[in-house]
């Protein structure tokens, strides 16, 4: 409760005409004015300083405001945020401003704004001064400061990303690589199908087996999840010569009883053997005497090279065009020929008929000529013939060729003298899993399980340990979404210490149970059942929003959490079967029945006996 009497320190500015108003009526003086959110309000931590400030370094000489940012037009960029700001205004001008709640810098920052002012009354050199809606060089700096620092956290943040998505996708390569040691797998470039022919009567020799083809047109984004820990260098003359067609993906199977290393055998067949030449095959066509990869490698082609090459693949097509046009041509002169041989022999035949139908009838065999007109037999159709037969002669100018000038819409080249594979082994195990398992999901599924290293999104819950059992039959009903979890010890996501890996192991410890013991769950999102459920339970803390949570969660259970827990699981379990199965054996009867004993004793030697 406030003092009887207290007088406030700062003014209250609420809208755009408080404000214009205080700046009019305190002209004459060092207005330091702090801005606040509504949100948040004014800052208390520097109200010790305020009042130091205006009660024994300004006095009369400086005035306290406190100003609403939401509702002053002038000071919108300040909405929004918690920091304390304050200006420092003289004669309805901007001068400076502090942020942060430094009460010790606000003080010195107010005797410094009134020795300014007094040396302005005194020489008449008024400072540079600007509008309150501008930013002052301090903002600048500040809000660039701000960007930087935004853009290094995000950059952080990607890289802690990237290597967090590499450490899981060499885990789930991993696992899938204990039973995929009988699958192996080629990629062929799309210049270098025939390859496959010209090796195929190797997979015989080193007793393989194709399992499976597949002919893929990859992407850009495709590339480097095919080429995963490969020994490929990625060019740019590799990935284009990757994605100018549709790749060959040849599977290969070893028999179960062949316990040889398939990356080693198929490595040491592709990149290391050499073929021996054979007695019954001449010498220019023998193989080289190279290993396979060599022999169909390459070194990417100059910008000259290729517009050369496809200057002249040009002028091949246009060839072959001109003489596909000169075909059809000539061809329809043919068989304008033949048809005009058929009318003149058609209208012969005719004027035969006429001329034997006339000397039947007693008539002249040829009727008389018109006067003036005389005819000439086959006369004109030579001449119109002739006329189809001479073709129009067009002068082509010859093209001028230039390799070393690019022309508009012009195909992309990459550089020359770049490595370029034409087919391609994986060197490991863990690109071999990762292999098959991109380019034959379906024969992996049927061997082991498919995974994926982009979990879905998701969020930390916490709660304490006394709910651990209620939490358990909670998660039972969402099993899938239940992402892992774990018991540990401490306060902070990022600072606890891990006692278990599940309840059971928790209940079964020796250790004695602390009141910081917290239950914690990386909570699936793609579905909001099990969120809902296990908010209903009243845990002690719930991540902010999926950012928070991926990171509270990495905090948490970091790549591989438990993965050695469950062969540990596996191993006790064993022993204590091996230790309960003696005391399940039937026991002999107790000592004071042992007068009949002996008779069972002799009937049971009676019935060994019979038997």
């Amino acid at each position: 409760m406030a003092r009887k009497g207290q007088v406030s320190i700062q003014d209250n500015v609420e809208t755009n005409e408080e404000f214009q108003d205080y700046l009019i009526e305190h002209m004459d003086q060092l207005i330091c004015m702090e801005v606040y959110s509504d949100f948040c309000g004014p800052c208390l931590a520097t109200n010790n300083a305020i009042r130091k400030g205006k009660l024994e370094i300004g006095q009369d000489r400086i005035a306290m405001g406190k100003a609403l940012a939401d509702k002053v037009d002038v000071l919108a960029r300040f909405r929004g945020k918690s920091e304390p700001v304050f200006l420092f205004i003289v004669k309805g001008k901007l001068t400076r401003a502090m942020f942060g709640a430094n009460g010790i810098e606000l003080c010195r920052i107010i005797e410094e704004e009134l020795a300014f002012m007094k040396k302005e009354l005194e020489t008449g050199i008024e400072r540079p001064k600007q509008p309150i809606e501008e930013l002052l060089p301090e903002e600048s700096e500040k809000i660039e400061m701000e960007l930087k620092q935004e853009e290094e956290a995000r950059q952080a943040r990607e890289r802690i990303r990237i290597l967090t998505l590499a450490a899981r996708k060499k885990r789930v390569a991993e696992r899938m690589a204990k039973n995929l040691t009988q699958l192996n797998f080629i990629l062929y470039w799309p210049h270098c199908h025939q390859a496959h022919v010209d090796l195929y009567e190797k997979w015989d020799l080193i007793n393989i087996q194709v399992g499976a083809k597949e002919t893929i047109q990859l992407t850009e984004a495709m590339v480097p999840e095919a080429l995963y820990m490969s020994d490929v260098e990625p060019n740019e003359a590799c990935v284009h010569a990757l994605l100018s067609g549709e790749v060959l993906v040849v599977l290969f199977k070893m028999f179960d009883t062949d316990t040889r290393n398939f990356v080693k055998l198929l490595r040491y067949t592709l990149y290391e053997e050499i073929p021996i030449p054979k007695e019954d095959v001449p010498p220019e066509k023998q193989v080289p005497l190279v290993p396979a990869y060599e022999r169909y490698a390459a070194v990417s082609k100059t910008v000259r090279e290729v517009r050369r090459e496809r200057y002249e693949a040009k002028l091949e097509k246009l060839r072959l065009e001109k003489e596909e046009q000169e075909r059809l041509a000539a061809e329809q002169a043919r068989l304008a020929r033949e048809a005009e041989e058929e009318r003149l022999y058609q209208e012969k035949k005719r004027k035969e008929e006429e001329r034997m139908a006339r000397i039947q009838a007693g008539l002249p065999a040829e009727p008389e000529p018109e006067a003036g007109e005389e005819e000439v037999e086959g006369e004109g159709v030579g001449e119109e013939i002739a006329e189809e037969e001479a073709p129009e002669k067009v002068v082509e100018e010859e093209e001028v060729f230039h390799s070393d000038v690019s022309v508009e819409g012009e195909d992309y080249i990459p550089p020359g003298g770049l490595f370029v594979p034409g087919l391609y082994a994986p060197p490991n195990e863990l690109a071999k899993a990762n292999g098959l398992a991109f380019f034959f999901p379906k024969v992996v599924q049927q061997i082991t399980t498919l995974e994926t290293e982009h979990l879905p999104p998701h969020v930390l819950v916490i709660f304490s340990v006394d709910k651990r059992h209620e939490v358990r039959d909670a998660m039972k009903q969402f099993p899938g979404e239940i992402i892992q979890a774990g018991i540990f010890m401490g306060e902070d996501p990022y600072a606890m210490e891990h006692v278990a890996f599940t309840i059971k192991q928790y209940d079964q410890m020796t250790r004695l149970r602390k009141h910081r013991d917290r239950l914690a769950l990386m909570v699936s999102r793609k579905r909001s059942n099990a969120l809902l459920t296990l908010a209903g339970l009243n845990p002690c803390y719930i991540s902010s929003d999926l950012e928070s949570g991926e990171r509270d969660c990495l905090a948490m259970f970091p790549v591989g959490y438990g993965d050695e827990y469950v062969e540990e699981e596996s191993v006790v379990e064993e022993e204590q079967v091996v230790e309960v199965i003696p005391p399940s054996e039937p026991e002999p009867e107790p000592e004071a029945d042992a007068g009949p004993e002996p008779e069972n004793e002799d009937d049971d030697e009676e019935d060994h006996g019979d038997d």
